[in-house]
């Protein structure tokens, strides 16, 4: 069955393109009933950058049914669009999931956003599909892990949440403090919230604003005037205000004897220097995080090469897998049905000449006997879809 992916991201169209295109759940519903009947299931990627839907078919039929979902013209899709089938749909996956399509290069959150895609549809997917997923996660992971392009931020918007985990290791237990309940600091509280972190709490000068911030991620808010007394809780404090002048100040951390990280994301700064004087507190303001974002960036695409050489031993692994299994499967169905046909007509030939006990130790022994046959003959075939692969 072709495999397509189709979209409209960033890279070729502006947001008010975009949300045309965005699946709210009313949208989501419909294109659920536009694609129930694709065999194998598909897979909805939705993020602000993007709108992606993958699937075992024909690429068109994907088309029809975003724009019946979304109410727009199909021509004004392929205008702003992409289509991508067989071997381009596939490595446009393994580029999405590993962070190369993304508008910050190796992006850490995209792998996130396409588990939470395939956590939605995985009930409805084919085992073939749960294999291309799986894969791309072990791509995903290789490249985290052997090379440096998942090391260091790469954008301000997840600056808080890589040096939180550099610094503690695990946010579960971390008590975190945002000062600001503007955008840096939602930002900063999705990410914190999806890598583990659970006693987070907001300060903010508009108190609805910190309670609406609050109730989204279901975390604490708190007056202004409790500044200085939710500091002294804190192991984590994230300042991100609109402020033109220091708000947290020496003073704010007297009497804390434990250590603190404090990370001051605004422009102007937040947080006196005189802050990272303190003995407890280690203080990390914009220019360490742009110095590191650039030096992120620069180790990133160095190692480019690499990824795309780790993606295509995933995409041959998971091919050959699919190439195996389509050559083995109906060979060994085959087999079965007809060793189940003979033993089903021997074990029915003898059954009135024996009682119940003894008819069961009957079926048990047939049954270990066709297992282990089933086995012989699945080691052949194996061997001959091996063979056949090497001549090729």
């Amino acid at each position: 069955m072709r495999f397509s992916a189709i979209g409209i991201s960033h890279w070729k169209s502006e947001v008010s393109i975009r949300e045309l295109f965005y699946l709210d759940s009313h949208r989501r519903e419909l294109l659920d009933f536009h694609t129930k009947d694709i065999p194998g299931g598909v897979v909805m990627l939705d993020t602000c950058n993007r709108t992606e839907l993958y699937a075992f078919c024909d690429a068109e039929v994907l088309i029809s049914a975003l724009c019946k979902s979304t109410s727009t013209d199909r021509d004004f899709f392929k205008e702003h669009g992409y289509i991508y089938e067989e071997e381009d749909a596939y490595n446009h996956l393994y580029k999405v999931g590993t962070g190369l399509d993304s508008q910050v290069l190796g992006d850490v959150q995209i792998i996130q956003q396409v588990k939470q895609a395939y956590k939605k549809s995985k009930d409805q997917l084919s085992g073939e599909f749960h294999q291309l997923i799986q894969s791309v996660f072990r791509a995903h992971k290789r490249s985290r892990t052997e090379t440096d392009f998942g090391r260091g931020t790469a954008s301000v918007g997840f600056a808080a949440t890589q040096h939180a985990l550099d610094h503690f290791k695990n946010l579960s237990s971390v008590n975190i403090l945002l000062v600001g309940a503007g955008k840096m600091g939602k930002v900063s509280c999705k990410n914190l919230v999806s890598n583990g972190a659970e006693h987070i709490s907001v300060v903010n000068r508009t108190i609805d604003r910190a309670k609406e911030l609050a109730s989204s991620f279901d975390i604490k808010a708190h007056a202004f005037s409790e500044l200085e007394d939710e500091i002294k809780k804190a192991d984590l404090i994230i300042a991100a205000t609109g402020a033109t002048k220091p708000i947290l100040l020496p003073g704010h951390f007297k009497g804390v004897e434990k250590s603190q990280l404090v990370l001051d994301l605004s422009v102007p700064r937040n947080v006196d220097p005189a802050v990272g004087d303190l003995e407890q507190v280690t203080l990390v303001d914009m220019d360490s995080i742009h110095e590191d974002n650039q030096k992120a960036l620069e180790k990133r695409e160095k190692a480019i090469p690499k990824i795309k050489k780790i993606i295509e031993e995933e995409k041959t692994d998971f091919l050959k897998g699919v190439k195996r299994s389509r050559y083995l499967l109906p060979r060994i169905k085959e087999i079965d049905h007809r060793l189940s046909d003979i033993t089903d007509a021997e074990l029915d030939r003898v059954k009135h000449k024996m009682d119940d006990d003894s008819y069961a130790q009957m079926e048990e022994v047939t049954r270990r006997i066709k297992k282990k046959i089933m086995a012989i003959h699945i080691d052949r075939i194996d061997k001959e879809f091996e063979k056949a692969e090497n001549e090729a």
